[in-house]
């Protein structure tokens, strides 16, 4: 099954294809897949090329749109739906007088504090479980298999636990590799010495961003192996890094690119999206309620398709990267192939 830990070795270079059974008694040979079984879904069956790796991604939204696309837009929507919230209490905080010219503001009401955390932690679920939901329609796409929304939701909320202690054990990490990096800019500020604070910033400048990313590839690769292999965060975390090794500069730039070029993608759509905000500002009748209403339905809504797309292609790119990685050291493109040939005898 597509995400478990491969049942076949790697057959030795000429020595014969046989199996074996229980206790060592030899069997008959498991028959080979047919070349029509070496791509059942989105890829073909073997270790993916670096283009593979731009364009697979868009390949299983169109896929397997219900969980690719449909798992992101739900866990965004909602999150989107209390900030919103939150920013409209806030606007209309009757303690605060943001709206009122005269009014001068102390204070903020509860119910606007208790929304703008709800919305908080929405944010932070919505962006840890949208990537995570993503990996069992992909892993299923490889196959040529859909899946429901339900059956991704299943498996992802098996580990629930484990997804969220992967974030926060990655976190942690990063900050302590920059709260190290900073300790000579520290040491610069309270002994007021412009060396210290100069090497600090650079160490700090130099250290944040490879560290930034190198956790967040660690990261991003332990998630479908949480979801799809059903095991702990910090057995994830070893297993993402055994998968890595020995390709760890070839996966960096992979990941580098795509992540670069759909970051520019989504930029533009929420540039775009806070262009025509600015429009319906300008045609909403001055100074009432439909004016704040048509900029954060617009502005709200290239938010959401953003998030959604990135969500998507990055969950779908680092589940293809384990599959690949799984290609590479175990063989696993055999164990698909088979699973296909089987499926297709039924």
């Amino acid at each position: 099954m597509p995400g478990q830990p491969s049942q076949y070795a790697a057959p030795q270079q000429g020595a014969p294809s046989q199996a074996y059974g229980q206790y060592g008694v030899a069997t008959a040979p498991a028959p080979l897949p047919t070349f029509r079984s070496w791509q059942p879904g989105i890829v073909a069956l073997r270790p993916l090329s670096f283009g593979d790796f731009l364009s697979a991604p868009f390949k299983a939204m169109r896929f397997n749109r219900s969980v690719v696309l449909g798992g992101p837009l739900l866990f965004t929507l909602l999150a989107t739906a209390l900030s919103v919230t939150a920013l409209w209490l806030l606007f209309n905080d009757p303690q605060l007088g943001l709206t009122s010219v005269t009014s001068v503001g102390t204070s903020i009401q509860a119910s606007t504090v208790i929304v703008g955390l709800l919305a908080m932690v929405s944010t932070l679920l919505a962006s840890v479980l949208s990537s995570a939901i993503v990996a069992p329609g992909v892993a299923r796409a490889v196959l040529g298999e859909r899946i429901t929304l339900r059956t991704a939701w299943d498996q992802v909320r098996a580990k629930f636990g484990h997804i969220l202690l992967l974030y926060v054990v990655t976190t942690v990490a990063l900050g302590v590799v920059i709260v190290l990096a900073a300790i000579p800019l520290f040491y610069g500020i309270g002994s007021n010495e412009a060396v210290w604070m100069v090497l600090g910033i650079v160490l700090v400048l130099v250290i944040l961003g490879p560290a930034t990313f190198v956790v967040a590839m660690i990261m991003g690769l332990a998630q479908p192996i949480i979801v799809l292999e059903q095991i702990g965060a910090f057995a994830a975390l070893g297993r993402a890094w055994r998968l890595v090794k020995g390709r760890f500069w070839w996966s960096v730039l992979i990941v580098f690119v795509s992540s670069t070029l759909i970051y520019i993608a989504t930029a533009m759509l929420q540039g775009g999206g806070q262009m025509f905000a600015m429009l319906g500002l300008a045609v909403a009748p001055e100074g009432s309620a439909i004016q704040l209403i048509v900029f954060f339905v617009i502005y709200g809504l290239a938010i959401v398709v953003a998030l959604v797309v990135t969500y998507a292609y990055m969950g779908s790119l680092f589940t293809l990267l384990y599959t690949d990685m799984r290609m590479r050291h175990e063989g696993f493109d055999l164990d698909l192939a088979r699973a296909a040939e089987a499926r297709s005898r039924r």
